[in-house]
Order: C-alpha cells, then sequence, then structure tokens
C-alpha cells in the first residue's frame, strides 16, 4: 500500500525535476500522478495534499488539483478538511485553486453548507473573504447547482461595501460568471447596488 509520504515524495520528485515551471507543464505532471493514485484511500491523498501544503516546495494548485480530481476523496470531504487545506493561503492565486478546486465544487455539491461559506465573508482575514466569493464560481458552472444566482447574490451582498482590491476583483468575477447563466440577475443586481459597488465593477 502506497502511504502518503510516499505520494508525497512522488509529487515533488515529478514537479521540481520538471524542466519547465509552466502551468501545462505542471497539470500535465499533475494528472499523470493523479492517475497513479486513483484508487488509494481518500484519506492519504488528503493527508498527502495537506503534507504538500505544508512543506510549501510546489504551488498548491498542485496539491488542491489532486484532491479535486481523487473521487474518494472529493466525495468524503468534511468542513474540517476543507478549512485544512485553506489554512495559511496568502496570496490571490493559492486562494483562486482553493475556491475553484476544492471549496467551490464541495459547496456546489451539498458537502459544505451555506452558512460555511458566509462565515468566510464575515471573516477579518482578506483572503476569507475573496474565498467565499470564489466559491460561488462552482455554483454556476454548467450544470448549475441548486439556487445558483440566490446563494451567489447572497454573498456578494454580504460583501458589498468591501473595498479590499482582492476582495472587489473576486466580486466582479463572482458576477461576471453569473452572467454567463442569469444576466439578468447579474445585471439588476449591479444596477440596483451600483452605488455600494465599487467603480470597477459597475459598467461604464
Amino acid at each position: 500500500m502506497i502511504t502518503a509520504k510516499e505520494v508525497v515524495a512522488e509529487v515533488e520528485k515529478e514537479i521540481l525535476s520538471a524542466r519547465s515551471s509552466t502551468v501545462p507543464v505542471l497539470r500535465a505532471i499533475r494528472k499523470t500522478i493523479s492517475r497513479k493514485i486513483n484508487l488509494l484511500d481518500r484519506q492519504i491523498v488528503i493527508e498527502a495534499a495537506l503534507a504538500l501544503i505544508s512543506r510549501k516546495r510546489v504551488h498548491r494548485f498542485i496539491p488542491y488539483e489532486i484532491v479535486q480530481n481523487h473521487p474518494g476523496a472529493m466525495e468524503g470531504i468534511s468542513w474540517a478538511e476543507i478549512e485544512q487545506l485553506g489554512e495559511g493561503m496568502a496570496s490571490w492565486s493559492e486562494v483562486d485553486s482553493f475556491g475553484c478546486f476544492v471549496s467551490g465544487p464541495a459547496w456546489a455539491a451539498e458537502r459544505i453548507r451555506d452558512a460555511k461559506v458566509k462565515g468566510w465573508a464575515k471573516s477579518f482575514d482578506r483572503w476569507h473573504r475573496r474565498a467565499a466569493l470564489v466559491s460561488t464560481l462552482a455554483l454556476n458552472d454548467c450544470p448549475v447547482a441548486r439556487d445558483s444566482t440566490k446563494r451567489t447574490l447572497e454573498i456578494c451582498r454580504m460583501l458589498i461595501s468591501d473595498r479590499d482590491d482582492m476582495v472587489v476583483k473576486a466580486m466582479s468575477w463572482a458576477l461576471r460568471r453569473l452572467g454567463t447563466v442569469d444576466p439578468e440577475a447579474s445585471r439588476n443586481f449591479i444596477n440596483q447596488h451600483k452605488e455600494q459597488l465599487a467603480s470597477r465593477i459597475v459598467p461604464r
């Protein structure tokens, strides 16, 4: 049986020895690793992802994609595991990888409750507030999740007056994504709240 430690060693070896560090090259390596560990117990995969994050030798999108693409890891993911995977986020790229590959898909699949994401929206930490908005993107993928418009706008409404640049940009992203599946709702929200929204969000 392959251990979490062995998975970590394999990932680091392949990633750090790659001739290029571009996202397409690293993603191709990750896909190869995912195929190798597809049948591993989910707990081993989660442990390996957490270890990779703590060691900080590879970009976080690698362990996040490993979790996302392991059926057992995502099907049984818990709120405690999601919180652990998000600990220490300190850049927009880390948050966006987390929101797009872990928390967002878990939320859309009803693995976590709306109240948990709303808790991030209330956080003093800018990265958790951004994560709340980025997580809405998965709600509006195709097919859309349950009550995707309502749930997206609830998070946007909570952060409507936030002027942190990282949050403002995520708000714009969330509303643009909503606009691809429910353009009327996105447009109405912006029109109704244009005095409260940051100027970069309101079309000119």
